[in-house]
């Protein structure tokens, strides 16, 4: 059962591993506070330029596939939008001729009901 990733699973897992692992192996090396610091900076900075630079070949890779899919999918999309337009504008038309119709008048405040008796015991 072979998968068609490319080895982009394993590369990713490499990776991570590596990152997870650095890491790990700066925090527990016998190194002074600041200088692990400094390290853990450094090392940043480094994985940070790594990252940039995997999301860009991603980008590049990608960027066919996505132009490919909207020039595809356009014709659809308009097709939609034909067809759901004038359903939209039928029910905002209605929405609106029936809020027009319809006349909010305040409401006029209920007489107040004479407070309850306060003794114990209720009248039978």
């Amino acid at each position: 059962m072979a998968s068609n990733d490319d080895g982009s699973s394993f590369v990713t897992g490499f990776l991570v591993g590596g990152i997870i692992g650095a890491f790990v192996g700066i925090l527990l090396a016998p190194k002074a506070g600041s200088e692990t610091r400094a390290t853990i900076v450094e090392q940043s900075e480094t994985l940070r330029g790594r990252a940039e630079e995997m999301a860009a070949r991603v980008r590049e890779r990608a960027a066919p596939t996505i132009d490919t899919m909207r020039e595809r999918m356009a014709p659809a999309d308009e097709g939609v939008r034909e067809k759901v337009g004038p359903v939209v504008e039928r029910v905002s038309s209605a929405a609106r001729s029936t809020a027009g119709d319809v006349a909010v008048e305040p409401e006029e405040p209920a007489e107040e009901a004479a407070p309850a008796p306060t003794s114990g015991k209720a009248k039978a």
